[in-house]
C-alpha cells in the first residue's frame, strides 16, 4: 500500500485537490467492487497542509489537511495538484510546499503533478534535466520560467522514474488511473477506468488545445501581423510581405515574434490556419478538401501532415472523434483548465 501524500494547495479550484483525494479512494474501491471484496487498497492518500489550519479554495471550500507537512514523514507519493488560473500567484502562495518537495524527492518519494502543479515541481528543481508536461494553456508561461526544463506539453503523462507530470486539470482521472496501473496492476488500472467512465486512451492534449497564440501582450506591430494573419487565411502570405506591412525587415519581425509570442510569424500562420481548419472541422459538414482550400493549402498530403502535426490527428479522424462526442452529448468544444 502505497502512502499518498495530496498537497492541500491554497486558492486552487476544490476539484484540483479534493478531485485527486476522492479519485484514488474510487479506484481502489471500484476492484473490490468488481473483483475482490477483500483486497488491500493500492494507495492510502492523505492531505497534507502547510501546517495546522485549515485550506481555503478558491470557491470557498475548506479543506483540512490530515497533517502538516513537517509531520508528513516521506509519503510513497506526493501529488502536486493544479494551481489557480493566477499561476504566478499561485506560485506565490504556495511557496511554503516547495523545500518539502525538494526534501520528500530526495528522500525517495515519487512526485506526480497534476497541471499547473509541474510549476512547484519545478520551483523545488526537481524537472532540471527531465522532460516533463504541463498544462498546455500554460506551456508558454513554463517555457519562459524555466527555460532548462524540457517541455512536452503535448503529452498528456510523462514517467521519467520518480517523477510524473500530467496535462490538464482533469487529467488527474488519467493520472489515478496511471499510478493504479503502475503501483498496483494493469487489471486493477482497467477495472477502475471501466467503473469510473474515465477514457484511457487519451494520450495526447492536442486535441483539445487551442491552436493560436494568444493576444495577452503589448506589441501592436505583432497585434497587427496577427489581425493581418488572421483575416488572410486562404491568401499567400509570406513573412516578407507581413514584414513589408509594418515597415520592418523580416529578420526584424521574426525577432519581435520570438521576443513576443516565443515562436516565429511562419509558426504562427501555420496554427492559425490549423485552428480554422479545426474549427470549421467541428461546426460544418463541408468536405476536408475544401476546408484545405479555405485555410490556404492546395496539397492534400501537406495538409493532412501539418493539421497531424498540429492536432495529434489527421482532419478525417479528428472530425469523427469530434461529431461522435457531440452524438453521446458531450461537449467537444470544452477544454480542461
Amino acid at each position: 500500500m502505497a502512502f499518498t501524500a495530496v498537497l492541500a494547495l491554497a486558492g486552487c479550484a476544490s476539484i484540483n485537490v479534493a478531485g485527486v483525494f476522492d479519485a484514488l479512494r474510487k479506484a481502489d474501491t471500484a476492484w473490490r467492487f468488481a473483483v475482490d471484496r477483500k483486497a488491500e487498497p493500492v494507495f492510502e492518500p492523505f492531505f497534507v497542509g502547510p501546517d495546522h489550519e485549515p485550506v481555503r479554495c478558491q470557491d470557498g471550500l475548506i479543506i483540512s489537511a490530515h497533517t502538516p507537512a513537517s509531520r508528513a514523514g516521506t509519503p510513497d507519493i506526493v501529488i502536486i495538484p493544479g494551481l489557480e488560473d493566477d499561476v504566478l500567484n499561485g506560485i506565490r502562495r504556495n511557496s511554503v510546499f516547495v523545500p518539502w518537495i525538494r526534501k520528500w524527492a530526495k528522500d525517495g518519494a515519487c512526485v506526480a503533478t497534476s497541471c499547473t502543479g509541474a510549476f512547484l515541481a519545478a520551483e523545488a528543481g526537481i524537472l532540471n534535466g527531465r522532460t516533463v508536461t504541463t498544462h498546455w494553456v500554460a506551456a508558454d508561461l513554463f517555457r519562459q520560467r524555466y527555460p532548462e526544463i524540457s517541455l512536452a506539453h503535448e503529452e498528456m503523462i510523462i514517467d521519467s522514474g520518480d517523477v510524473i507530470t500530467s496535462g490538464g486539470a482533469t487529467t488527474f482521472l488519467n493520472l489515478v488511473i496511471y499510478l493504479t496501473e503502475r503501483f498496483g496492476s494493469r487489471e486493477r488500472a482497467q477495472t477502475a477506468a471501466r467503473l469510473m467512465l474515465i477514457d484511457g486512451d487519451r494520450t495526447s492534449q492536442l486535441p483539445y488545445a487551442g491552436l493560436s497564440s494568444p493576444r495577452t501582450h503589448d506589441d501592436p506591430d505583432v497585434h497587427h501581423v496577427q489581425t493581418l494573419i488572421e483575416s488572410n487565411l486562404t491568401g499567400e502570405l509570406s513573412v516578407d510581405d507581413l514584414a513589408s506591412r509594418v515597415g520592418m525587415s523580416s529578420r526584424t519581425l521574426a525577432r519581435r515574434f520570438q521576443q513576443t509570442l516565443g515562436e516565429s510569424p511562419g509558426a504562427y500562420l501555420r496554427k492559425a490556419r490549423m485552428s480554422e481548419a479545426r474549427r470549421l472541422l467541428e461546426s460544418t459538414g463541408i468536405p476536408v478538401a475544401e476546408i484545405m482550400s479555405r485555410v490556404g493549402y492546395t496539397d492534400v498530403a501537406a495538409f493532412g501532415r501539418a493539421f497531424k502535426r498540429e492536432a495529434g490527428l489527421s482532419p478525417s479522424v479528428y472530425r469523427q472523434k469530434r461529431l461522435s462526442r457531440k452524438r453521446d452529448g458531450c461537449s467537444f468544444a470544452v477544454v480542461d483548465l
